[in-house]
């Protein structure tokens, strides 16, 4: 059986693109459209999808503040951004509210049914140039003063949670943070890079 999308888009060009390459899959199929935020909740509800695939810039009120509503009363839906925008500021905000993937239009369309599977698996799914936004130089002259806070608390034994409460970010938030620095010093595990920021000197 396939999974139920909900495409989100309000360019019809756009759209329509991005449901052929979904409906042409034999894993996912588009069962509702909205190319306003207002009527997102009404398709939730009627058709339960699996997946609510959205673009952030859309006609009505931004559906980042409710991804973490939908989230609560849709616990098996997976909310995945499909947009244009990667500035920083935007990408930390949407993977705080909790989504499930940050994919951008500029990726190339023929990988959104590969990337979709992995996040049903339960992974994370970001867009290759996010994490480029992301990685900085290895010698941790641009870590940032988050960045070194978490380090310092992952030195302490913290968990990603305990770590997410003192500094007041959602868990799935911190481990993105930390996540990236292990890409960016180029570390297996927690461990590693609690060594390697002791080395650096930045705990």
């Amino acid at each position: 059986m396939k999974r139920k999308v909900v495409l989100v888009e309000d360019h019809a060009v756009t759209r329509i693109g991005v449901k052929h390459v979904v409906d042409s899959s034999s894993d996912f199929e588009v069962i509702g459209e909205a190319d306003h935020s207002s009527q997102i909740p009404t398709l939730l509800e009627d058709a339960k999808p699996d997946f609510l695939l959205l673009d952030l810039r859309i006609p009505g009120e931004s559906s980042l503040s409710q991804i973490k509503v939908w989230k609560i009363k849709y616990p098996n839906l997976k909310i995945v951004i499909l947009s244009m925008v990667d500035e920083p500021g935007a990408v930390l905000s949407a993977i705080d509210s909790g989504v499930d993937g940050y994919l951008l239009k500029s990726d190339d369309l023929r990988t959104l049914t590969e990337n979709l599977k992995e996040i049903a698996k339960g992974k994370t799914i970001y867009s290759e140039s996010i994490k480029q936004h992301f990685t900085r130089k290895s010698d941790g002259t641009q870590t940032t003063s988050k960045e070194k806070e978490i380090l310092k608390l992952l030195g302490q034994g913290k968990t990603y949670q305990e770590i997410g409460l003192e500094i007041d970010l959602s868990k799935r938030t911190v481990e993105y943070h930390v996540g990236r620095l292990k890409e960016r010093f180029q570390c297996k595990t927690v461990a590693e890079l609690i060594g390697k920021a002791k080395e650096l000197l930045l705990i």
